[in-house]
C-alpha cells in the first residue's frame, strides 16, 4: 500500500483544495523565498533564504496548526492539513510585506 493513497492519513493534500492551488502555494513560498538573495551576496544571502523558506514553510504553518489543534478537539472532522495550508498562506502575505518593507 502506497504512502501516499489519498485514503491514507499521510496524504498531503486536503479533500476540497485543487491538488494545483496547494502546490502553485508550495511554489510560491518556494521562490518568494529566493528574494532574500537581493538583500546580500554570497553566503549571508542564503541565509536569507533559508530563513524564508524556514518561516514559510515550517514555522507559520506549524503555529498555526498548533492553534487550530483545539478545533479539532473539538470538532474530529476538522482537518488540520487546511490549517496547516492556511498558515503558509499567511506565511506567504507577511514575506509580502517584510519584502516590501525592505525596499
Amino acid at each position: 500500500m502506497s504512502m501516499f493513497n489519498p485514503n491514507s492519513f499521510y496524504y498531503p493534500y486536503p479533500k476540497d483544495i485543487p491538488k494545483g492551488l496547494i502546490k502553485a502555494l508550495i511554489l510560491a513560498c518556494l521562490l518568494l523565498g529566493l528574494a532574500g538573495l537581493r538583500k546580500a551576496e554570497g553566503f549571508q544571502g542564503w541565509l536569507i533564504v533559508f530563513e524564508n523558506w524556514l518561516l514559510m514553510l515550517v514555522l507559520f504553518p506549524t503555529a498555526t496548526a498548533v492553534v487550530a489543534l483545539p478545533f479539532k478537539y473539538r470538532d474530529p472532522t476538522f482537518a488540520l492539513k487546511n490549517a496547516y495550508y492556511l498558515g503558509m498562506f499567511v506565511a506567504l502575505l507577511f514575506i509580502l510585506a517584510k519584502l516590501r518593507y525592505w525596499r
